[in-house]
């Protein structure tokens, strides 16, 4: 169920080192820092009757070891977002551990009793880390393992010393009685209890409370840093395994479509070049380092079948009958609906008036550093895989490999890695890189590591998806806004991930929030509202990208909500303070953030934009741009970026801040520059001088704050970056009176603004 921890808290030999020194650990910003103690002796040390090497595991989560080093199993993935930490520190804080003698072991395949609650698209919870799910999904978990571990020791010290555990308390990682004076560690009664076969469940009542905590709520180092920063730390594309080869592949231009003639003479000929694989998909070049790979590919001479659909696929003309369906209000796909309330249609029959309005967005590339990649060694029969492979999702890595060769989910080993950047990039189903590294061993007989260079990746990458969307709005005589309707035109992600095997809607009528997420609002006080989805066919590969749908719903929603209040000739900011009237918590963010931007201050060359957002409707951000235009070439610069968001509690306050300032970099950065476009089925860019991204001269100041409360945590790691294209399109127009109404927001576009 576990392996040898990817980022120790501490030396793996430290508990060996412990038993013969009585050395604690504790980690720091970037080291490890030593500090001797002694353990009681007498009677308030009864001798370990397990020994040194006893251990007990009072549940799946938690063992606990007689040198007292307590193991936590961590059930999600670490892609920097730091819940490595977090989510043990909340079982820490629980079992009220000594920190520094707790170690964290990533949980390798695919038992649902690690899954993550949030997912159970199979009947049983999956390991699966997205959609900023991880922490909200496992707080409850991490809770009750931790206080039903404590509870057991508690119960182990009272009928050890024959008193009632109403007269114990603990502290940090030891069994108090104040009453005797007598105390004992956590390892000194690892040493002598016996786990029953169940622990009987923890009533939430009897959790610690927000004052109590130690850890949580208070800034501690996270754990993964360390390794980060010293280079040990192992990335998929580190992954190392005896008698290991490499494989470049060389796919066809166009999905779908496959060789039919291969000269491969020339690629033979390069040195370090051991054999040539066909695929189905492209053929692979095997060697002896990754350069022979490559130069091998390159030499590979090609005739590729012309069949696909989707040489047909011309962007901007699929773009277009994206629109005119979402403003036909007669064109129906049966439109499943993500949000339905009161009678829209009613409401709109009886408008004083009604404004409308259209938007569009480009696909996007997810952009992450660490390219795609896999290591896999097969059996010989072909039945049998171990994987190392940087993956968002344990479970689907094991289930997509069975299916990839048509084997069993118990045959399966994954190895998971430390990811370097994903942003949905790595949680499907199948997952070609996997599949290149299992074919191409299965082929050969060897262990076999592929990784795909950025040409590759961008290529054949798989994108946010074009959308276009319409929306309108019913007003009364008043000028209140009494319907809201929300069409948006695009391709179902889920569906073209995973189908058959996830489940793609919610209900009768019902979509997905890969594709629908944001449309809509909860937040604004809108007595009828319908957002409806118009299923469209694809026209790339698609895949979850951060902030899923949310990076184009909110900047066409936000974006209209401003024009309805520029057409009452109201200020934006008061306006949608306003409209969350009866929504305390995105009142709050929009106030505070206006209060941060000095939203009244009149400014000399630059104007604000702001802009609300929510995330799996429960956590809300408000963000603020201060931007200007240079009107001759249509370039925008963002000066400076608030935002404020109300997720919750806050389990770790300086990791949240960083995770905000990441939102913000990364929701600009595809604001303002990033778009894929493709011609006759090929993706035209192939790298990041045609894939312009942010660079860091171009970062604006910023400025975030989260309002910390006891409700229970929410997501972060997707919140705000929503916020960014219409905070800075509205920004835009109120420097300029031109609106932009197409993400990204690219200088010819906001030149046609200006001119129209």
């Amino acid at each position: 169920m576990r392996q040898d921890n990817l980022s120790p808290v501490v030396p793996t030999t430290r508990r060996e080192f412990v038993r013969g020194m009585g050395v604690t650990f504790a980690v720091g910003a970037t080291g490890i820092i030593g500090a001797c103690s002694m353990e009681p002796s007498g009677e308030n040390a009864p001798a370990p009757a397990g020994g040194a090497n006893a251990e007990i595991t009072p549940n799946a989560w938690v063992s606990i070891s007689a040198d007292d080093v307590i193991t936590i199993q961590f059930g999600g993935t670490e892609m920097g977002q730091g819940t490595m930490t977090s989510l043990p520190l909340v079982l820490a804080e629980e079992l009220d551990a000594d920190w520094d003698r707790v170690q964290v072991e990533t949980v390798t395949g695919h038992d649902p009793v690690y899954g993550n609650p949030a997912f159970g698209y199979y009947g049983f919870p999956i390991l699966y880390t997205a959609g900023s799910q991880t922490l909200r999904g496992y707080f409850n978990a991490m809770r009750q393992a931790g206080a039903q571990a404590r509870r057991f020791l508690l119960d182990a010290a009272a009928v050890e010393w024959g008193v009632p555990v109403v007269e114990l308390e603990t502290e940090p990682s030891r069994v108090m009685h104040p009453a005797s004076g007598r105390s004992m560690s956590y390892g000194q009664i690892a040493a002598i209890a016996e786990v029953p076969e169940t622990l009987a469940e923890v009533d939430e009542s009897e959790y610690k409370s927000a004052d109590e905590y130690r850890y949580l709520g208070k800034d501690v180092a996270r754990i993964d840093v360390p390794a980060k920063s010293d280079g040990t730390a192992k990335f998929g594309i580190d992954a190392q395994v005896p008698g290991m080869v490499y494989a470049s592949i060389l796919r066809t231009p166009v999905e779908g479509e496959e060789p039919l003639d291969v000269n491969d003479t020339a690629a033979r000929a390069v040195d370090g070049v051991t054999d040539i694989v066909s695929l189905p998909y492209g053929i692979a070049v095997v060697g002896d380092t990754v350069e022979a790979t490559i130069w091998g590919k390159n030499a590979l001479e090609v005739t590729w079948s012309e069949t696909s659909r989707f040489r047909n696929v011309e962007q901007t003309r699929e773009l277009n009958e994206y629109e005119a369906r979402a403003r036909d209000l007669n064109f129906s796909t049966d439109n499943p609906l993500w949000q339905d309330v009161g009678d829209i249609d009613a409401a709109f029959a009886a408008a004083d008036q009604i404004i409308d309005a259209g938007y569009r967005t480009d696909p996007a590339y997810h952009a992450q550093m660490e390219p795609m990649n896999a290591t896999a060694s097969v059996s010989e029969d072909g039945k049998s895989a171990e994987i190392w492979v940087s993956t968002q999702t344990q479970s689907l890595t094991v289930m997509g490999a069975a299916d990839a060769l048509d084997t069993t989910i118990d045959r399966i080993t994954v190895h998971p890695m430390y990811i370097g950047g994903s942003f949905g990039r790595r949680a499907e189903f199948r997952q070609k890189y996997v599949d290149d590294a299992l074919f191409v061993s299965r082929e050969i007989g060897k262990p076999v590591k592929v990784i795909w260079s950025r040409e590759d990746d961008v290529k054949d990458g798989c994108f946010r998806p074009l959308a276009a969307q319409y929306l309108r709005a019913a007003l009364d005589a008043e000028g209140h806004v009494v319907a809201l309707q929300h069409r948006v035109a695009t391709p179902n992600v889920l569906r073209y991930m995973n189908e058959p095997r996830w489940k793609v809607t919610r209900g009768p009528r019902r979509t997905s929030g890969l594709s629908m997420g944001g449309a809509g609002t909860t937040r604004y006080d809108i007595p009828n509202i319908r957002a409806e989805h118009l299923n469209m066919d694809r026209c790339s590969r698609v895949a979850a990208w951060r902030g899923v749908a949310e990076s184009y719903t909110r900047f066409a929603l936000e974006s209209f909500i401003d024009e309805v209040a520029h057409m009452q000739g109201a200020d934006p900011l008061a306006y949608r303070i306003a409209l969350t009237r009866n929504d305390p918590s995105g009142r709050a963010v929009l106030e505070e953030v206006g209060r941060m931007a000095e939203w009244s201050r009149a400014r000399e060359g630059s104007a604000l934009g702001v802009a609300l957002s929510e995330f799996g409707r429960g956590s809300v951000a408000a963000g603020i741009a201060e931007v200007s235009v240079d009107e001759r070439t249509g370039a925008i610069q963002v000066h400076k970026y608030w935002m404020v968001i109300d997720a919750g509690f806050i389990v770790a306050p300086r990791n949240t801040e960083a995770q905000m300032e990441g939102n913000i970099i990364f929701g600009l950065s595809n604001a303002l520059k990033e778009r894929i476009t493709i011609s006759g089925g090929s993706v035209d860019q192939s790298n990041f001088y045609d894939y312009q991204v942010m660079r860091m001269n171009e970062v604006p100041e910023i400025q975030v704050k989260a309002l910390s409360n006891n409700k229970p945590p929410g997501g972060v790691g997707e919140l705000g970056l929503a916020t960014t294209g219409a905070a800075v399109a509205n920004a835009v127009f109120a420097a300029t009176g031109a609106r932009v109404r197409e993400l990204p927001l690219l200088p010819d576009r906001v030149l046609a603004a200006l001119r129209a």
